[in-house]
């Protein structure tokens, strides 16, 4: 072995290979850079019609200008195409994410920037007949340095490959048409793109209002799918305005009646009184065109003295909601202040459960688990919070994605930088 030949081999065995459906994604050192490479795995290089897919879908994407589709060029030898050097860029795969930060799908930002790209540039394949046929996590590239979605090898090229070989593990993303020989179509990629919304939501919850759609999505039957991944877009878009909608309701009212309740309790207390002074004055006349139903409620045989008290509450009731908007905001950053204040501390003791050595050089398979875990809590103490508190649904998401964030960086920079997500075990 030469020197050129021990260096080469050295940058391999430094370099990890992440497996993904239809072969290995790894770094190269070649002329003294870095490049990006996929070697095909043996099964699929013998399969006859594998090297001809991977060309004509090598000629084919080369004319898709978006920034999403990853170009490539093929590595021939006599026996066929056996890997592709692909654009350059540090990329890993949706899966390694999650492995490694699974806090990240408690960011809005974060899952609607990736749907919003995946369905962009799945629009665009399918006008072109192309479909990508698996939206798996292991079949999904980010770029790192923002977390934006790549996309490499579409299913449709493939349909003459062996597909129990071409999907091996990942199965439950593939729509049944195709292991079943049917048409492969914009329905296909429907399905697909909702077994991920599903992947991605399984740790944090997936919202009551997605369910349904999610659950049309991935119908067994793709008459009863979404027709288009435009139609899937929609519904998702739809369902969230509505929610919103509700949500900021119900946080305006959450504000009145918390206000209201300051308002009564800093009344001074009513002295007592052995008898009730007789009230002379009569209804307001406001009173009677406004609130009529307060009135009706107190029932027939009410005295003048409760009639009065009643229209002395309403009253209170009008003047608490008329609240100035500097006291409304100076309410909200003190109700704010101690979300953020509380939720801090319990993120603390949660993300240090998992963010540890003993964790981190765990199974793959219990990293996972008490990843999901994690989440779980942070979704559920932000939601308890969110309540106590009386904030916003955004600005409470907005506040915990900022604290998880500075937490799980804290950690990971405390541990062994040998540490990244999950450490590689022994062989």
């Amino acid at each position: 072995m030469n020197f050129e030949e021990m260096l080469e081999q050295r940058e391999v065995k430094k370099t990890s290979k992440i497996r993904m459906p239809y072969g290995y994604f790894y770094k190269r050192l070649t002329g003294g850079k870095y490049s990006n490479f996929v070697q095909f795995h043996d099964e699929l290089t013998e399969d006859i019609f594998f090297g001809h897919c991977v060309k004509a879908e090598c000629e084919a994407v080369a004319s898709i200008d978006h920034k999403t589709q990853l170009h490539f060029s093929t590595n021939d030898e006599d026996d066929g195409v056996f890997a592709i050097a692909v654009e350059v860029g540090n990329y890993q795969t949706l899966e390694q994410l999650l492995n490694d930060n699974p806090a990240i799908v408690a960011r809005n930002e974060f899952m609607d920037s990736t749907l919003k790209s995946l369905f962009d540039i799945t629009s665009l394949l399918n006008e072109r007949g192309i479909y990508h046929v698996c939206y798996a996590p292991s079949n999904i590239l980010m770029r790192k340095n923002d977390n934006s979605v790549r996309l490499l090898c579409h299913g449709s090229f493939y349909k003459k490959v062996d597909v129990d070989l071409l999907y091996e593990g990942v199965e439950d993303y593939i729509a049944p048409e195709v292991f079943d020989r049917g048409e492969i179509d914009s329905r296909t990629d429907v399905y697909s793109l909702g077994k991920l919304i599903s992947y991605l939501y399984h740790s944090a919850g997936m919202p009551f209002e997605l369910k349904p759609i999610v659950a049309k999505a991935t119908d067994a039957d793709p008459d009863k799918r979404f027709v288009s991944v435009e139609d899937l877009e929609a519904a998702i878009n739809k369902a969230r305005t509505l929610k919103r909608t509700g949500i900021l309701a119900a946080a305006a009212l959450a504000i009145a009646l918390t206000i209201v309740g300051l308002f009564f309790y800093m009344l001074p207390s009513p002295e007592n009184m052995e008898y009730v002074k007789p009230v002379d004055e009569p209804v307001p006349d406001e009173m009677i065109e406004e609130d009529m139903d307060a009135l009706l409620g107190i029932g027939a045989d009410a005295d003048s003295a409760t009639i009065a008290q009643v229209v002395q509450q309403q009253q209170h009731l009008k003047d608490s909601i008329g609240v100035s908007e500097g006291k409304m905001r100076e309410y909200k950053a003190k109700a704010e202040e101690i979300f953020r204040k509380q939720f801090t501390k319990a993120a603390e003791s949660i993300i240090s459960k998992v963010y540890n050595k003993d964790q981190m050089n765990s199974s793959e398979k219990d990293f996972t688990i008490n990843a999901q875990k994690m989440t779980n809590e942070l979704v559920f103490k932000k939601d308890e919070l969110m309540k106590s508190t009386a904030i916003s649904a955004d600005r409470a998401e907005a506040i915990a994605d900022k604290i998880i964030e500075q937490l799980t960086e804290k950690k990971k920079a405390e541990m062994d930088k040998d540490y990244y997500g999950i450490k590689k075990q022994k062989k």
